[in-house]
């Protein structure tokens, strides 16, 4: 726990040390497992020997596609045409490989006639490559990824894994435990500079103390948030990378992602300023923080690493194996 009180100006600060995250959009809640499945619900279907395809759910409509185009479709969505070529290569792998790990849990509930869906709280994004050429977008260098890295998966223990992903960590990225409860060996906290190079690094979101006391008051009914804003956070943990675990929000402990998802922070790595009347959150980093940081790939690659260089420091003690 780490509090630290300062007065000026008629301002309370109350400084946590706390980390976030999220991706240019990338998966924003758990998997349903991170772990690898010690039981096989379903496989990418690759009928006749042709290229492996997957049902995608779009917009609400189930549509079966090659692999390679959802692949394309997903980096598209995922990262810049103009972030360096291995970084672009790294996020398609991770890509393919999420939609590989999601095929091997067996449809959710949430798309139970699809493999995977477009909604990147969810699974990931997805941009139709043949509507962004149409619209004159320049997708060459995604499609070059794509088609470089065609087929290959990062595997641990001989099956896929949960490769998610985000936009921009903080200094470390997130270890999967401090973020979703489960520790996963492949899912640890690394040290991810390039971050502050996005423009969504950071970020404030200023709350009234009215609308502040209605949120809490409907999400934690017996957090007590009548006193002044300056006493309503307590005591903090923080992760590793500094994101916020859990802490005691009205005397009621709160865990960092609920904070964030109910204020809409960038991450869970934030500062807070209160007045009489307004609490501010400032956020360092964008998503979840864990696994592959686009950013942070981005200044891999521009230091002369190539994708597998950077999977491999995103994703430890895995292998970079074959569909």
């Amino acid at each position: 726990m780490r509090r630290l009180f300062m007065t000026g100006l008629g301002l309370s600060v109350i400084l946590y040390l706390l980390p976030a995250v999220w991706s240019l959009t990338g998966t924003a809640e758990p998997p349903e497992l991170l772990t690898v499945p010690q039981t096989v619900a379903g496989e990418i279907k690759n009928e006749g020997g042709g290229q492996p395809t997957i049902t995608v759910q779009l917009e609400g409509t189930p549509v079966e596609m090659p692999l390679e185009q959802y692949v394309e479709g997903v980096t598209a969505a995922e990262i810049p045409n103009d972030f360096p070529i291995e970084a672009i290569r790294a996020q398609a792998v991770a890509a393919r490989t999420y939609a590989v790990y999601k095929c091997r849990l067996g449809r959710s509930e949430v798309h139970p006639d699809a493999d995977v869906c477009d909604n990147f709280s969810h699974c990931a994004a997805y941009r139709d490559p043949a509507a962004a050429a149409a619209a004159g977008t320049g997708l060459d260098r995604v499609r070059q990824a794509v088609q470089n890295t065609a087929g290959q998966i990062l595997t641990c223990q001989g099956a896929p894994i949960a490769a998610v992903f985000h936009s921009a960590s903080g200094p470390r990225t997130e270890a999967a435990r401090d973020v979703w409860g489960e520790d996963v060996p492949y899912l640890q906290s690394v040290v991810s500079p390039g971050g502050s190079a996005s423009s969504e690094y950071e970020d404030t979101v200023t709350v009234s103390a009215d609308e502040f006391r209605k949120k809490v008051n409907e999400a934690f009914p017996s957090a007590d948030v009548s006193g002044a804003p300056r006493t309503w956070f307590k005591a903090s943990e923080r992760s590793e990378a500094g994101g916020i675990i859990t802490v005691k929000l009205g005397g009621v402990p709160v865990e960092g992602t609920a904070v964030r998802t109910l204020f809409g922070l960038h991450s869970t790595n934030f500062t807070i300023t209160t007045t009489e009347d307004s609490i501010s959150f400032h956020t360092v980093g964008y998503g979840h923080g864990v696994g592959l940081s686009q950013y942070g790939a981005r200044y891999m690659a521009e230091q002369g690493a190539s994708y597998i260089d950077i999977l491999t420091h995103y994703y430890k003690d895995t292998v970079l194996s074959n569909v």
